[in-house]
């Protein structure tokens, strides 16, 4: 189909170029400008409900493969490929030119601005909240003063942002652990709902509140200790300049618009973009 949609498209450009001839006129240089359709390759995570995850039978579902989905329907010259792809996979694939465009949760950091492009405008907010038992008093980072806080993965964005709160609250002394591998987020919560742990930090867009429902535990999530924005990545070549700068343009015309919005509600139950920035 996509072969005879392009075939379609350069018989009209062919058939306009001959009346812009005949006119004294230039034929449009811009692929896009012209009626031609570029193919981007395009990755998501496969297991990450609900900010994205593949079914047994291989739909592609979740907030930021619905906003790729929103974000080619504002783009003409563009039709995306999406795919679900392992982690290690699709940053191997960004850096290597496979693949040109990553979703993921990506937090902001000078190295990937410097090493890809990055549209302006962000895909979304990344809540880290807390997890604790429903009688625990526990509403912020400073009532863990004392308690036993369900070990952090190694290395990851979560630890970051509460060491970083520690460094500007000395006066709060918590005792982070690490963990040698990932735990699954359902022993996690069990976890807490059992009392081997006080609280579970950590984002709230991986489908938690469906856990606590589904095993019945009597666990509940705090306000967010920490807003951030969540970005794409876009593969570094000359051609993709201009991709970028139309993905920021769409990005924006959707948040205006209250689709991102939308999108969120469905899929985590409420409007991530209510929630100002952490500072």
């Amino acid at each position: 189909m996509l072969l005879l949609k392009k075939l379609s498209v350069s018989l009209l450009a062919l058939g306009a170029a001959f009346t812009l001839a005949a006119c004294g006129g230039e034929p449009a240089a811009d692929g896009a400008a012209s009626g031609d359709v570029r193919t981007i390759q395009v990755t998501t995570p496969p297991t990450s409900k609900n900010l994205s995850w593949q079914t047994t039978e291989g739909k592609i579902l979740g907030y930021e493969p619905d906003v790729l989905r929103a974000i080619d329907k504002k783009l003409e010259g563009y039709e995306f490929n999406i795919q679900a792809v392992a982690d290690s996979a699709q940053e191997t694939g960004l850096k290597t030119g496979k693949y040109e465009l990553n979703v993921g949760g990506f937090y902001p950091t000078p190295e990937r601005e410097e090493q890809f492009y990055v549209p302006k405008e962000p895909t979304g907010r990344s809540l880290i909240k807390m997890y604790v038992r429903e009688d625990s008093g526990i509403e912020s980072l400073e009532d863990l003063v004392g308690k036993n806080i369900s070990p952090f993965t190694a290395g990851g964005g979560t630890l970051r942002v509460v060491m970083d709160w520690q460094k500007e609250n000395p006066e709060h002394k918590l005792e982070l652990k690490e963990s040698s591998g990932d735990i699954p987020y359902a022993q996690r919560l069990k976890e807490i709902d059992t009392g081997k742990y006080d609280a579970f930090i950590g984002p709230a867009n991986l489908g938690q509140n469906e856990v606590i429902e589904e095993l019945g535990l009597k666990v509940k999530e705090t306000d967010p200790i920490y807003v951030g924005e969540t970005i794409m990545l876009i593969y570094k070549s000359e051609q993709n300049e201009q991709l970028a700068e139309d993905v920021t343009q769409a990005l924006k015309e959707l948040r205006e618009e209250g689709t991102l919005s939308e999108i969120s509600n469905e899929y985590y139950g409420e409007d991530v973009f209510q929630y100002e920035v952490t500072k």
